[in-house]
């Protein structure tokens, strides 16, 4: 008999998190398991593999009381062999709660999608008192070495690596004579298109007839949008939105940005190398650095060096660099695929 797994997240819509239990939802499913995907909040946008639990729908229509009681039920009923946490955990009463009453007689995964460990460990800076929303029979997964080292250093607990990997299928390139670069990702502050936005107008893209496509929503799209006004870049800096198909434009892009203050595990990078699509990303933390061989698959650009980001831009238009960099890419076996990734997720589960 297979076994049951849970997948808990907080929703199927826009981030790295959500994408990545997406396409292990398929993975499991495909390896044999019998996969539930429970939502916190009712936001779906990705597909899914298994069946679909949306408590955030139960929990919009009832009150808080009725909706822990649901979840217990729920739970009890299911009997899983085991759960694999996703979610951001940052309100320590309420993990506490959940650690105690509901999720205590079962086998957590807890899965840290980033090294600021407050968004997963409540009350990091008490390690004893944060270990409390720990069940028992439990194991930490981290995305990133980083992360992995922050669990060790801040709260003495082991974890292991497992890298988010990008589903695989077969993409029609965007047809298009235009020549462009693309930026992925929420329209967030901690994303800072208004610096990629202000790297591109520095740099000889625009001359070059190279548009900037920017995919997302988010809080500051109004603020980027009057930025792209103010700079006359209407023409060349375009907001395109949220897409889920947004792989057919990675694929025909010339190279892929990021620009951001700070990540998890960007799947967006790892994406685009698998598309052969050059990578250009500031090292921040985490993930870029392990994601990035300078000069194989893309360009890791010093941290918040918008000089530095400015110039990478510039190598896309230099024909001699940009022809040896798509070269190397082409040939370049990346190691965040499928096969790799979920060879670790099965080990963990079946030996846990």
């Amino acid at each position: 008999m297979s076994k049951k797994i849970c997948l808990l997240i907080d929703s199927l819509s826009s981030g790295g998190a959500e994408r990545m239990v997406s396409n292990l939802s398929y993975s499991l499913v495909v390896k044999g398991y019998d996969v539930t995907t429970v939502i916190m909040r009712n936001e779906v946008e990705y597909n899914y593999s298994g069946k679909l639990y949306n408590f955030g729908l139960y929990k919009q229509k009832h009150s808080k009381l009725k909706a822990f009681r649901e979840l217990k039920s729920y739970f009890k009923i299911q009997n899983f062999d085991m759960i694999l946490d996703h979610r951001i955990r940052r309100y320590w009463w309420k993990e506490f709660l959940f650690s105690k009453a509901i999720f205590r007689p079962f086998k957590v995964i807890y899965c840290v999608h980033h090294y600021k460990l407050w968004m997963y460990f409540p009350k990091v800076n008490n390690p004893w008192l944060s270990k409390k929303t720990l069940v028992p029979n439990h194991k930490i997964v981290a995305v990133s070495q980083l992360a992995k080292s922050e669990i060790k250093k801040r709260l003495n607990l082991h974890s292991e690596v497992i890298y988010n990997y990008p589903e695989y299928k077969e993409i029609e390139a965007f047809k298009t004579a235009e020549n462009y670069i693309i930026a992925v990702g929420r329209l967030e502050p901690i994303k800072q298109f208004d610096v990629l936005i202000e790297c591109y107008e520095k740099s000889n893209l625009k001359d070059e007839n190279f548009k900037l496509l920017i995919f997302g929503e988010g809080s500051q799209r109004q603020k980027l949008q009057d930025m792209i006004a103010i700079k006359n870049l209407e023409n060349q800096v375009v907001l395109k939105g949220f897409s889920v198909n947004v792989s057919e434009y990675i694929k025909s892009a010339k190279a892929l940005v990021m620009s951001s203050e700070g990540e998890g595990f960007p799947m967006v990078l790892i994406e685009a190398i698998q598309l052969k699509t050059p990578v250009i990303s500031f090292n921040c933390k985490s993930g870029p650095s392990e994601i990035i061989e300078n000069g194989i698959n893309g360009i890791l650009v010093d941290d918040q060096n918008k000089e530095a980001l400015t110039a990478a831009l510039n190598k896309i238009i230099d024909k001699e660099f940009y022809l040896e960099l798509n070269q190397n890419l082409q040939s370049y076996k990346s190691p965040f695929t499928e096969q790799n990734i979920i060879k670790q997720w099965v080990n963990l589960i079946d030996n846990f």
